[in-house]
Parts: structure tokens; sequence; C-alpha cells
């Protein structure tokens, strides 16, 4: 986490200080990034870096997750009235289309699955408060509206939906073969049919885990 310094920080300047981490990670493998480019990037001294950050590695973390939670693209918005499959399947879609969209960020996020790269994805750790917010709202007004199962804790399916839709790169990278450096420098190396195939089949278990379930003939929840 950054500390105080830096959320304290102006927005221009924070901004211009997220912009140089963003070109430093993007164009470099995280051994080969530089404390020394980022500071001269964002104009601003060493120890003015380390005021904001405890070290090379604490930045590197607080931008991949500042992306990811910009890839899914949910976080100050509102709850959508669309069904909830179809704001499921725009996310995983909008998710897979982030390279158009923000193709230097992209490429920090594909090197984040380097070896080298620190785990960005901790067991308990919330990239961002807002996605999981928007998640537990979202799954809410689909459970009031009855098009959602309300048996759910929406806190709890709001947890598991955040986690797949963030492992999903890494998941298809490992299963497809799709390196790293590959990821970084095409992204439509995500658009084979074999991984859309994936991302329809996501959406498709979530709901089904989401939706009502059947009852049987005693009242019960059916269970196959």
């Amino acid at each position: 986490m950054p500390k105080e310094t830096f959320l304290n920080l102006p927005r221009d300047k924070r901004a211009r200080v997220m912009e140089a981490l963003k070109t430093e990670f993007a164009a470099h493998s995280y051994a080969q990034t530089s404390v020394d480019r980022i500071t001269a990037a964002a104009g601003i001294s060493k120890g003015s870096f380390y005021q904001y950050f405890e070290d090379k590695r604490d930045a590197y973390l607080h931008l991949v997750r500042e992306l990811m939670s910009a890839r899914i693209g949910v976080g100050d918005a509102p709850v959508p009235e669309a069904p909830f499959e179809d704001v499921l399947r725009s996310m995983v879609l909008g998710s897979r289309d982030f390279y158009r969209r923000d193709p230097r960020a992209w490429e920090v996020l594909a090197r984040s699955l380097s070896d080298d790269a620190p785990a960005a994805l901790g067991s308990d750790e919330n990239i961002d408060a807002g996605v999981h917010k928007w998640a537990a709202a979202a799954i809410a007004a689909g459970q009031d509206g009855g098009e959602l199962r309300g048996d759910v804790d929406p806190e709890t399916a709001a947890w598991m939906l955040e986690k797949v839709l963030l492992s999903v790169p890494e998941y298809v990278a490992t299963r497809f073969e799709v390196s790293p450096q590959q990821a970084a420098t095409d992204g439509s190396a995500f658009e084979r049919p074999e991984i859309a195939a994936v991302a329809d089949d996501i959406v498709a278990m979530l709901v089904a885990a989401l939706m009502p379930q059947p009852q049987n003939r005693t009242g019960g929840r059916a269970h196959g």
C-alpha cells in the first residue's frame, strides 16, 4: 500500500507518478525496471519516491492492483439495469478487450504473469474495494428483482465473482501457453477461439451458480 504522503498528493501529481510507473513497468520486466527512470519521468526526487512507497515492489503492486481494477472497469459505476448475465458477459469480454483501451496498462498486466514479478493477487486481499462493493450491489439488485437466487450471501458471491474475474487472464495464459512476453506485445493472442470459449464457459457457470435453483416435488432444492 502506498503511504499517506502519496495518497495526499494533489491529483495531477499523483497521476504523473502513476503514469511514470505504468510507462516503466510496461516497457521492462520487473527485474529490469529502475526507480531512477521512474523518478526522472515523474519529475520527483528519489527521496520523494521513498516517501510515497516502501520500495519498488510496493509501488509496483499498487500500480498492478489499480490496473486490475481498471481492467474490470466497474469501480464507481452504478449498478446497471441490464440482466445480470448480460452485465457479466460484458465485463468478461470488456476485460479481454482491455489491450485496445489501454495498451500500456495491458503490457503491465501481461508482464505481471512473469516469474520475476511479485504476486499481486493475495489469497484474502481485495484488489479494489470499489469492485467488490459494485459486485455485491449488483448481485443484491438481481436478488431483489428475482433474477438471482435469494439464498446466497451477496458478499460471498461478490468475493467469488471478483476472484474469478481477476484470475481469468492467468488461467488462460497458462492453459493455452501464451507467454507474458507474447501477451504484452500481442493482446489479440487472447482472442483465440478456444480462449473465447473459456470466457463463455465462465460466464455460463457463474450465471448458473447464481440463478434461482429448480425445485423438486417436495419443494426443496433439486440436487441433480
